[in-house]
């Protein structure tokens, strides 16, 4: 009986063994897919960041593209009016200067959204977020930059614009005078 016995608990202990061995594997297989499915999650957000990153710089390159646009037709109207202007033999040296001035504020505003544009083309966003933080601040820092660029170019505008209005010429010329 005792031979018996040992061998069917010998048997009993090696089916556990592949048990426990069948399911270390399952489980192991499971951890597998686990790890798969967060890092393929993790793959899709970073992408689908990129992916917004991309339009967002996009969409305010053709945003500054067009504002650089309306001050260039701005200007343009300006200097028709100043042409109107002086042939009316009335003193537009000021204006003329400050033009001149606002054209080349909005060529610099120009060049900056250019060089934004090929600076994102450029660019490889990174493959995890920490980079892609890092990138987006890059990026948002010459945002920043062509957007002051255009502010400087349009207060340049303006200032022609009242340079041109008769009245804040005599009333600046009255303060002067007082």
């Amino acid at each position: 009986v005792s031979l018996a016995e040992t061998s069917t608990s010998s048997v009993n202990t090696e089916r556990r063994e592949q048990n426990r061995e069948t399911i270390k594997d399952e489980i192991e297989a499971k951890r597998e897919t686990i790890r798969n499915s967060v890092e393929e999650r993790r793959q899709n957000a970073v992408d689908k960041i990129k992916e917004r990153l991309g339009k967002f710089v996009q969409n305010m390159i053709g945003r500054f593209d067009a504002a650089t646009d309306r001050l260039e037709k701005l200007a343009e109207r300006i200097d028709s009016r100043i042409v109107k202007i002086k042939a009316r033999d009335i003193k537009v040296k000021e204006a003329e200067e400050l033009l001149a001035e606002a054209r080349v504020k909005i060529n610099t505003a120009k060049i900056s959204v250019t060089d934004l544009a090929s600076t994102t083309s450029k660019m490889t966003f990174g493959t995890t977020t920490s980079v892609l933080r890092e990138d987006f601040k890059v990026i948002k820092e010459q945002i920043e930059e062509v957007k002051n660029n255009i502010k400087e170019a349009h207060a340049a505008l303006v200032d022609v614009v009242s340079s041109l209005k008769p009245g804040d010429n005599k009333l600046k010329n009255s303060e002067i005078i007082n």
